[in-house]
């Protein structure tokens, strides 16, 4: 009976361990400043915060508001202006992020987006 006792304690503590350990998608995006590179051939950086984001092209930041879904499988970009969102599909793969944009449109004028974390190039 001890051992089944110790043997539930430890599969729970190992489950209780790795359900803490993982950071949201938000929090990674936060956690560090990235190097964005475009299928369109643009490379920027961008700086994430609560709620907005500051691309920085060549020394000329722009600023949108961002949010995901609940799943945080998609983020959406709403610029300050009130023009039009964009939206994409966002995946982690080891450190980076993979941007996909949702629409044609989008994939036309923005390029899908990698997002790699400053000094892991």
């Amino acid at each position: 009976m001890k051992k089944i006792v110790v043997l539930l304690f430890t599969i729970f503590t190992i489950f209780s361990l790795s359900a803490c350990s993982g950071n949201s998608v938000h929090e990674d995006l936060q956690a560090n400043n990235w190097n964005v590179v475009s299928t369109k051939g643009d490379a920027y950086s961008a700086n994430f915060g609560k709620d907005t984001v500051t691309f920085d092209l060549a020394g000329f930041p722009f600023g949108y508001s961002y949010s995901l879904d609940e799943d945080e499988t998609k983020i959406v970009f709403q610029p300050s202006e009130g023009d039009e969102s964009i939206e994409y599909n966002i995946e982690k793969q080891n450190d980076e992020f993979v941007l996909t944009a949702t629409t044609e449109e989008s994939r036309e004028e923005n390029g899908d987006l990698t997002l790699t974390p400053i000094g892991q190039e």
